[in-house]
């Protein structure tokens, strides 16, 4: 199996078509947004909470989408090796980040737990900003699991819109199926002015 997918019909997620697209196209960015320790019956561990920002650089018509997953630092630091052996052997430009060094104790510490963040947030920056790398088998697998966020949205109402300081002239006409179509949207009433001559 190749380590490249070849085209945008090999992605099977949404998050995967858009890492697909040229850097120009769509820019992506990822960071460690929370850290949650997990507790269970075989042990601890922790869960690193990666939200996944994907802005259209080229289409005004396209909304900005986020994405987020968790994953443990054993499978981020799996991919790591792994995307660190795929630049080595494509001979990509610039030089791979260093990663955390994997720790059996102490990975609860706060200090090793700032580490890791800091390198896993220059790690995915690195990747998201190479198109070869984003198009990497082990890392559209990887993001498979992300889940898209909703982007709260604001509904345009003419009461949203503060006219200030404008002519009763300028204002919109308002119709609404409820109402008179004669009303107009007046402007709030603005203290009178104070010349200072």
């Amino acid at each position: 199996m190749t380590n490249l997918y070849p085209d945008e019909s090999y992605c099977t997620s949404e998050i995967g078509r858009i890492l697909f697209y040229p850097k120009n196209e769509w820019s992506v960015t990822a960071k460690v947004v929370d850290v949650l320790e997990v507790k269970h019956l075989a042990g601890n561990h922790i869960d690193y909470k990666i939200e996944i920002t994907c802005v259209p650089r080229n289409n005004i018509e396209l909304d900005d989408r986020v994405f987020t997953l968790t994953s443990r630092f054993r499978e981020l630091n799996r991919l790591h090796g792994n995307l660190s052996k795929l630049h080595k052997q494509l001979y990509l430009r610039g030089t791979f980040p260093q990663f955390a060094l994997p720790r059996l104790l102490g990975k609860f510490e706060p200090e090793v737990i700032n580490e890791r963040r800091r390198s896993i947030d220059e790690f995915l920056t690195f990747v998201l900003d190479n198109e070869v790398l984003r198009k990497a088998r082990v890392l559209q697998e990887w993001a498979e699991k992300a889940v898209e966020q909703a982007v709260p949205g604001q509904t345009a109402t003419p009461s949203s819109f503060i006219y200030e300081g404008v002519n009763i002239i300028d204002a919109p006409i308002i119709q609404d199926e409820n109402t008179d179509s004669s009303q107009v949207l007046i402007p709030e009433a603005l203290p009178p002015r104070v010349s200072l001559s």
